[in-house]
């Protein structure tokens, strides 16, 4: 776990001292969204062996995500949120931080073969729904282009493109070192995001959305994955990628299509400090269920 808090730490520790401002988090997103993620993506695009495990994958993230939308959904009206609210605590608890923070998890838990599964349920699982469900009810209206031209999942279709070519070893050496310094700028960058203020603020509504985040989600993507047959790390990877916080990205399109961008943070940085409690807790769950 110390690989995944001290970075965190470090960032909001930084940042509370005037080292870091207000907005400097956005240039380490940048840099991932659009360079170090995208080379990650195509190193697991390019080493990940091709099987149907890929849509088993991607169908838990796609159960997930709908269960708990539903769930949100009905707790929406029996609250009678208004239009704004229900529209961001649909988002915050429907899609989870399976990039940014799944990724550090799941290379930290199960290394670079699990984090090659991370990479699959984030881009064709989770992304391909938020950018175009997700899209849809902030907005009123898919976002087609958004998904085809999203950096990361660009990588990845490049890399199973070259999947038949043999790349120079210097080149793939280049690569990696690239690569690897994604999942600690992204760490980093979550720290600097964290404002406690913020879930002060909204703390009963963000405290549910993250409720039904991590539980629909574990038992969904239990009985998913039992009944489509998933075993071995893809299953527990799944399972993990399943039950992380709320999306950094639900925050953007909050800010994006001026809803709570005020609910939406607060229930990322929440689930991101829940998550260092009850996520080792549900990971020697799911070690031991499979």
């Amino acid at each position: 776990m110390l690989e995944i808090i001290i970075p965190i730490l470090s960032a909001s520790l930084l940042k509370r001292f005037g080292v870091f401002k207000e907005g400097h988090e956005r240039i380490l997103i940048d840099y991932v969204l659009f360079f170090s993620l995208p080379v990650l993506s195509f190193k697991a695009g390019y080493d990940i062996q091709t099987s149907t495990d890929i849509l088993k994958i991607s169908s838990i993230a796609w159960a997930c995500i709908l269960a708990c939308m539903l769930s949100a959904y009905t707790i929406a009206k029996l609250l009678r949120l208004s239009s704004k609210e229900a529209k961001t605590f649909l988002l915050i608890s429907s899609f989870g931080n399976t990039a940014f923070l799944g990724y550090p998890y799941t290379y930290t838990y199960f290394g670079q073969e699990g984090l090659q599964v991370a990479i699959i349920y984030d881009n064709i699982g989770s992304f391909l729904l938020v950018s175009s469900l997700g899209v849809m009810i902030a907005s009123g209206k898919p976002n087609l282009k958004e998904v085809i031209l999203f950096p990361p999942f660009l990588g990845l279709i490049l890399g199973f493109l070259m999947k038949g070519f043999s790349i120079p070893s210097a080149i793939l050496k280049a690569l990696d070192f690239v690569a690897l310094s994604t999942l600690p700028v992204i760490l980093f960058a979550l720290g600097l995001s964290i404002s406690l203020g913020e879930v002060k603020k909204n703390i009963k509504l963000s405290l549910l959305a993250v409720i039904i985040k991590v539980f629909v989600a574990f038992f969904v993507s239990l009985t998913v994955g039992v009944f489509i047959s998933l075993h071995g790390v893809a299953m527990k990877v799944s399972m993990l990628e399943s039950v992380m916080p709320p999306m950094m990205f639900s925050a953007v399109l909050a800010i994006r299509y001026n809803l709570n961008s005020s609910l939406a943070f607060s229930a990322v940085g929440l689930g991101i400090v829940l998550s260092f409690a009850y996520l080792p807790f549900l990971i020697r769950v799911i070690e031991r269920l499979f």
